[in-house]
C-alpha cells in the first residue's frame, strides 16, 4: 500500500513539474545539452594541446546549435524586457548571446587546440550558467542571489 501512494506522489510530482515547464525549462535543457557537448569537445582537445586548432565546420550542426543558443538567448532577453521582467534577467540573456558570439569567433580564431580546449571549457561552464538561470523565465524565482554580472546597463527613466 505505502509503496503505491509512494509511486502515486512520485507520478504527481512529475506531471506538475512536466506541468510548469515553460520556454525557460526548454531553454535549460538545450543549454545543458549543448554544455556536455562543449566538454567533450574541451577534453578531446585538451588530449592534442599541441595540435593545430580545427575551426567550427559551418556544416557542423553544432556550430549551428551555438548560433541558434545566442539568437534564442537574445529573443529571450526581448521577450522579458516586453513583458516587464526584471533587468538583472534581461541583461543575463542579452550577456548570454554575446558571449556565445565571442566564444565562437575565439574558437574559430584560436591557434591551437589547447587554446580551443579553454574556450571550449568556458563554453561549457556559460551553459551550466544558462542551464541554472533559465528556469527563472517560468517562474518568479527571486535572482538577487544571482552572482553573474548583468551585461547590459540599467536605463532610468
Amino acid at each position: 500500500m505505502l509503496r503505491v501512494i509512494g509511486t502515486s506522489i512520485l507520478l504527481l510530482t512529475s506531471l506538475a513539474s512536466v506541468a510548469e515547464a515553460g520556454p525557460g525549462s526548454d531553454f535549460a535543457e538545450f543549454a545543458q545539452r549543448l554544455g556536455t557537448e562543449a566538454s567533450a569537445r574541451s577534453q578531446s582537445a585538451a588530449q592534442r594541446p599541441a595540435a593545430p586548432a580545427t575551426p567550427l565546420d559551418i556544416e557542423d550542426p553544432y556550430t549551428f546549435e551555438l548560433d541558434q543558443f545566442a539568437a534564442e538567448s537574445l529573443m529571450l532577453s526581448r521577450e522579458i524586457d516586453a513583458a516587464g521582467g526584471p533587468v538583472d534577467l534581461r541583461c543575463i540573456f542579452r550577456g548570454m548571446s554575446r558571449d556565445t558570439q565571442a566564444r565562437i569567433d575565439a574558437i574559430n580564431a584560436a591557434e591551437t587546440a589547447a587554446e580551443q580546449a579553454h574556450i571550449y571549457a568556458g563554453l561549457a561552464d556559460l551553459m551550466r550558467d544558462a542551464a541554472e538561470i533559465a528556469p527563472a523565465i517560468d517562474t518568479d524565482t527571486d535572482l538577487s542571489g544571482v552572482t553573474l554580472p548583468a551585461s547590459c546597463p540599467v536605463r532610468q527613466n
